[in-house]
């Protein structure tokens, strides 16, 4: 009974936003790393679904958190449950918005999603951020910027 109405004690500050999901569920940082690493792991195997329970779960808990987001953007890419995709990395965005692997990712997202002015827009911010041409994300970026000035010079298909 005791621990009933702790349990309620603590789902009450929870929705009043008084303590975090971790705090709700117990879950210590320690134990929040091992599981995202043994999700990142996962994703490294190719073991998408199994990474994505762990990013999802890693998710509810700590939906602030842009890593947790950023890994479900790029399994959902792959998985090529593109609005998905979007979703999650622009909710990455919002906690680290200079991340030019999630800005390149967000704008192949919506290139394949025929949404051509954002995704000119997210490939020009990779782009600016690489400006010698040296990393490997912002030469993709360019390369995908590339390919949408061709198509839209391009003869319309038949």
């Amino acid at each position: 009974m005791a621990e009933e109405t702790e349990l309620d004690e603590r789902v009450d500050r929870w929705l009043k936003g008084r303590i975090k999901g971790t705090e709700l569920y117990g879950l210590t940082p320690d134990l929040m790393k091992s599981l995202a690493e043994h999700g990142y792991m996962l994703y490294e195997e190719g073991k998408y679904d199994r990474a994505r329970v762990i990013f999802e779960a890693l998710s509810a808990v700590n939906n602030a958190d842009s890593h947790y987001q950023k890994m479900l953007g790029s399994i959902y890419q792959i998985q090529g449950k593109l609005d998905a995709a979007y979703y999650h990395y622009t909710q990455s965005l919002k906690g680290s918005s200079t991340d030019i692997n999630v800005i390149a990712n967000r704008g192949e997202v919506l290139l394949h999603l025929k949404r051509p002015r954002e995704a000119a827009e997210d490939l020009k911010k990779a782009i600016q951020m690489d400006p010698a041409g040296k990393n490997p994300v912002g030469r993709r970026a360019r390369i995908l910027l590339a390919g949408l000035n061709v198509q839209r010079w391009a003869p319309p298909s038949s």
